[in-house]
């Protein structure tokens, strides 16, 4: 019999231990919940890790891309319920020619040179960086405007470091008008429209050259083929 109670109470004080551990586990309802980084963003942080420089820099244009054509279609709504337009052909006469990618840059030609065209992205980029505390004047409510400010920062920091500054030349231009609240807007909406049809074929560019295999530098001399001009 003392043995029979010894090991009735071995197995109580096990027992009384084994539900101790048990309520010191968290009970889990779900994979994402088994630590404070959740599954899907430690699959997601493997993943970025694992991409080239260049994949990385075409997911931040593509981004980049997606922010300014949404704000220049909510700042095109403004456009057209502005007092003055009564008619939109209005708009054609005032509005204004800024730097875009031209088959020349080495971008978008079958002659595709990705030192000659990543100096001029950046060249470009440049551009719409150093003017777009215009589009901040505007005082425009959507949060993009400053979304857009960092993300091109982001991205020609990103790609700085594999230009060859040869390649690189300042774009300069005239001040830009504030003669009146109607030039003004159509002057922001010139920029938006134009950094648009910039970041489609940035896009296209980037990601042409992440596809190919080879050094950072250096003149590519496969083909790119035809590009359409979509400019949306």
């Amino acid at each position: 019999m003392p043995s029979a109670l010894n090991t009735a109470l071995f197995l109580s004080a096990a027992l009384a231990v084994l539900m101790r551990l048990v309520d010191a586990v968290p009970a889990y309802s779900s994979v994402g919940e088994l630590s404070e980084t959740s599954g899907d963003e430690v699959q997601d942080v493997e993943v970025k890790s694992l991409l080239s420089d260049r994949q990385k820099w075409y997911l931040m244009a593509r981004d980049l891309h997606k922010d300014v054509k949404t704000l220049r279609d909510e700042q095109f709504s403004e456009i057209r319920d502005f007092r003055e337009t009564a008619n939109m052909t209005a708009y054609e006469v005032v509005r204004i020619s800024t730097p875009l990618l031209k088959p020349s840059d080495g971008c978008l030609s079958r002659n595709f040179s990705t030192e000659r065209c990543l100096g001029r992205i950046y060249s470009v980029l440049t551009w719409y960086k150093e003017n777009w505390n215009y589009i901040e004047k505007e005082n425009l409510t959507s949060t993009l405007v400053n979304d857009i400010k960092h993300a091109t920062k982001r991205l020609l920091d990103a790609i700085n470091s594999q230009v060859d500054e040869g390649q690189v030349n300042p774009i300069s231009s005239s001040p830009l008008s504030v003669e009146s609240a109607w030039i003004r807007k159509c002057t922001v909406h010139s920029i938006l429209f134009n950094y648009t049809s910039v970041m489609i074929d940035t896009c296209r560019a980037i990601g042409y050259m992440s596809k190919r295999k080879g050094g950072p530098r250096g003149k590519d001399t496969k083909r790119a083929g035809h590009w359409t001009s979509d400019k949306n």
